[in-house]
């Protein structure tokens, strides 16, 4: 049974097209999962590195997000990212009206961040 502390990440995909976002990972006992986030409305990851190893991905209060995300927020409010609004709970009220969760992706090493999305699941790779 996959366990997504201390796993390695292999890979991860962005598809805007479908609003997926797929990390490929395997944990320290071999078994490979894909973490599959549904219906994402926007992500943001820092310090990707080869050997990226998860600690855990959790769900965080959407409540906190804004305060969370303050500085990166406001640095990037004129490009109209995460979405075009006016303060910040403009944005709160639309991530919650559209009952998207907070996932906190923390990292051991590497990769940290957070994705909004409606859902995560995973599939155990079995080949």
């Amino acid at each position: 049974m996959f366990t997504i502390h201390d796993s390695k990440i292999l890979a991860y995909k962005v598809d805007f097209e479908n609003l997926h976002i797929e990390i490929k990972a395997v944990d320290e006992k071999g078994n490979k999962a894909n973490l599959l986030f549904e219906d994402f409305f926007a992500y943001h990851f820092e310090y990707q590195v080869p050997g990226n190893i998860l600690f855990d991905i959790t769900e965080g209060d959407i409540k906190d997000f804004a305060e969370d995300h303050k500085e990166l927020l406001s640095e990037s409010k004129d490009y109209g990212w995460p979405m075009d609004y006016r303060n910040a709970k403009e944005l709160t009220d639309h991530i919650k009206k559209n009952e998207y969760t907070y996932y906190i992706v923390e990292a051991s090493y590497g990769l940290n961040g957070w994705i909004l999305a409606k859902g995560m699941r995973t599939e155990e790779c079995f080949s």
